[in-house]
């Protein structure tokens, strides 16, 4: 049985394994013909000096993304979220969204996390009622 996505997600934070990730996933989505959901999630509870330069930078950030995707014939769905980066991918956008596969990176930008899997992507994979790619 082969398997066909409808509805992809990316989260993104800007570290080279989310853009990684982005990149993989727009191809998925055009092997599918699939809709690409791009998503960066700012937890200001973290470091609320990152979230509001995440917030400012977020423009070029997706500007960046969408020229890629466009050159590749895709569309995107951008948004940025605000809130609990973990149950917001794993569960609620999967949900609000009808999401079928979520196209990730192993780590994020945290020190930490670039030694081990990261805690988000670890969460993700957990918890998400869908497929889950862990792009490297």
């Amino acid at each position: 049985m082969k398997q066909t996505y409808e509805n992809i997600m990316v989260p993104v934070d800007g570290s080279e394994s989310s853009i990684q990730a982005f990149k993989k996933a727009v191809h998925i989505a055009k092997r599918n013909n699939a809709k690409l959901h791009l998503v960066t999630v700012v937890d200001k509870a973290d470091d609320a000096k990152e979230a509001e330069q995440i917030d400012r930078d977020r423009e070029g950030f997706f500007k960046a993304l969408e020229t890629y995707a466009k050159r590749e014939d895709q569309h995107l769905e951008k948004i940025v979220k605000f809130g609990n980066a973990k149950k917001l991918i794993a569960e609620e956008l999967v949900k609000d969204w009808d999401i079928d596969l979520i196209v990730m990176g192993a780590t994020g930008k945290g020190n930490i996390a670039k030694v081990v899997l990261g805690s988000i992507t670890s969460y993700v994979t957990k918890h998400a009622r869908c497929d889950v790619l862990i792009a490297r």
